[in-house]
């Protein structure tokens, strides 16, 4: 009696690179996937746009020296960098429409865009708030701030001791917020349905705290010696009511974990030639990854 093949579905694996010729001079520090486009940022000082096969479209020297952060509403790019500037520009041209934020005595670390407030962190603990391109307000988290996440009114900041929780409230003429909590760890930071997700001080644990509905944060899951060298990079997911965690970093391996209760639990990998600085999730079962010396990959599930 015959039998049908089943179709074998391939394992997380590269699909596709950014040509050598297209891709940033350095390192780059930052990706997005917005309205089915990827942007990196470098120490080159350039945003490059590209296509979701990872074809080069166009670029911009947006500064003189590294972007550490890029963030998209739904028409603008935000850039910051060490010269101490925040700029825009335009999402489909990448033309400057203008310099947002200048200050000389402060590095601009992060951007991050959520439901219509661009936060912005500095070197020296401030996260600063503005709402359509008009300032907020700000404050102030004890710690530079080398990454952000927002869910809900609960902010997270983070960068190598510890992960500062701070309860915000928007409705109000000027912001209002209370320290929530103090957490020991590091970034990058993952935010997944209702789950906090970031590293141990040491950079190499994975530490998944949950969220209640008194939005109080507990350890659920801890996965130690997630990788053999350093995490730098971070993303988390839900495609189709299944949540899933993608990690790489220093030992240039990227790691699956299924996102599971109260567990997470390693799904598959994949090697890779470069030392990874960040990641972005693209359509479904696509993961962008880049780091050392320009490198970017698509990677397909």
């Amino acid at each position: 009696m015959s039998r049908k093949k089943r179709s074998k579905k391939m394992p997380f694996h590269v699909a596709t690179r950014a040509d050598d010729v297209d891709k940033h001079e350095f390192d780059v520090n930052q990706l997005i996937y917005h309205k089915g486009k990827l942007y990196s940022a470098g120490d080159d000082g350039k945003i490059k746009m590209w296509a979701p096969d990872l074809k080069f479209l166009k670029e911009v020297q947006a500064h003189p020296c590294s972007i550490y952060s890029i963030t998209a509403d739904g028409d603008a790019i935000y850039s910051c960098s060490n010269d101490g500037t925040v700029k825009s520009w335009e999402l489909e041209t990448l033309k400057k429409k203008t310099v947002f934020l200048e200050d000389k005595e402060v590095e601009f670390w992060k951007v991050k865009y959520d439901k219509g407030i661009l936060y912005i962190g500095d070197d020296q603990g401030n996260v600063r708030m503005y709402k359509n391109e008009t300032f907020y307000g700000s404050i102030n988290v004890a710690i530079p701030v080398k990454d952000l996440a927002i869910k809900d009114n609960l902010m997270f900041a983070s960068k190598d001791n510890d992960v500062i929780v701070t309860d915000l409230i928007l409705q109000e003429e000027k912001p209002q917020f209370g320290i929530k909590a103090t957490l020991m760890g590091r970034g990058p930071l993952g935010l997944v349905d209702n789950k906090v997700i970031f590293l141990s001080r040491d950079g190499k644990d994975i530490l998944v705290n949950q969220i209640d509905e008194q939005q109080h944060l507990k350890e659920t899951a801890k996965v130690v010696k997630a990788h053999d060298m350093i995490i730098n990079g971070a993303i988390a997911v839900n495609w189709d009511g299944n949540p899933w965690l993608f990690t790489a970093g220093w030992d240039k391996v990227i790691k699956k974990w299924k996102i599971a209760n109260d567990s997470l639990k390693a799904d598959g990998s994949c090697n890779i030639d470069f030392i990874v600085n960040t990641m972005a999730y693209g359509d479904k079962d696509q993961i962008y990854a880049a780091g050392s010396d320009g490198h970017i990959a698509r990677l397909d599930l």
